[in-house]
């Protein structure tokens, strides 16, 4: 049963598809909104580089 890393509430597993990365979530309806979670939210920060921030605009 997937669970929230954040507090520990029930989450689907369609949550975890959509919102999560790598079967897990750090943010759920529980402890978060979901604009919030929209916007990354639901991803455990790592301090380094995401792979969900957008790429540098290239120089044209």
């Amino acid at each position: 049963m997937p669970n929230c890393q954040n507090c520990g509430g029930y989450v689907t597993r369609d949550f975890v598809r959509v919102f999560g990365v790598e079967g897990a979530v750090a943010g759920c309806p529980n402890c978060t909104t979901y604009r919030q979670l929209q916007e990354g939210g639901g991803v455990e920060d790592g301090g380094g580089s995401s792979p969900w921030e957008p790429k540098a605009s290239r120089p044209t």
